[in-house]
């Protein structure tokens, strides 16, 4: 079998279509490689949601049910800092594994979880008894703290101490 002729006509179309191609792909190679001359760096932030510090609630009961007042302690905290700390309170699932739960509070990203029930200090203690969590920091009202978490007793909750503890400065 031979080869198909291809008309003159379209032959050049084919050329200058390839043509066409090869030179945008060499002035956009040309282009990302002039650059700047600087290394890249990374792009800012869209907003402060993913560089602000979280401190998360966890209780086993309704967040509206919170006899210690640590959720509203929290949220003066939020509110007297500059804007940099997320406040967010979260109610313990039934039929989860008590570690699985906090450690999909330390992948959201929390840098503090505070605890102020029983099962919620459970939780943390499962949790802290499998791995250290390095990003995150443990905070339990009442009871007695498992290793590795700090302690308030529910009379000692105020902005100042929660402040102290998740940020690391005491609120004036």
């Amino acid at each position: 079998m031979g080869r198909m002729a291809m008309s003159p006509s379209r032959r050049h179309g084919v050329l200058a279509a390839t043509g066409t191609a090869t030179a945008g792909l060499a002035l956009a190679a040309w282009s990302l490689l002039a650059g700047s001359g600087g290394a890249p760096s990374a792009p800012a932030p869209v907003s402060h949601v993913d560089t602000a510090t979280r401190a998360c609630l966890l209780t086993a009961t309704d967040a509206g049910t919170d006899p210690t007042g640590a959720l509203a302690a929290l949220g003066q905290v939020a509110r007297a800092g500059s804007g940099h700390l997320i406040v967010q309170s979260y109610r313990m699932p039934t039929g989860v594994k008590p570690a699985a739960n906090v450690n999909s509070l330390v992948q959201l990203g929390c840098s503090t979880v505070v605890t102020t029930d029983d099962r919620a200090r459970s939780a943390v203690a499962a949790r802290l008894t499998e791995r250290p969590a390095p990003t995150a920091r443990f905070v339990v009202v009442g009871g007695r703290p498992p290793t590795g978490a700090a302690h308030l007793s529910p009379d000692a909750v105020s902005v100042r101490a929660l402040s102290k503890v998740v940020t690391g400065t005491a609120a004036r």
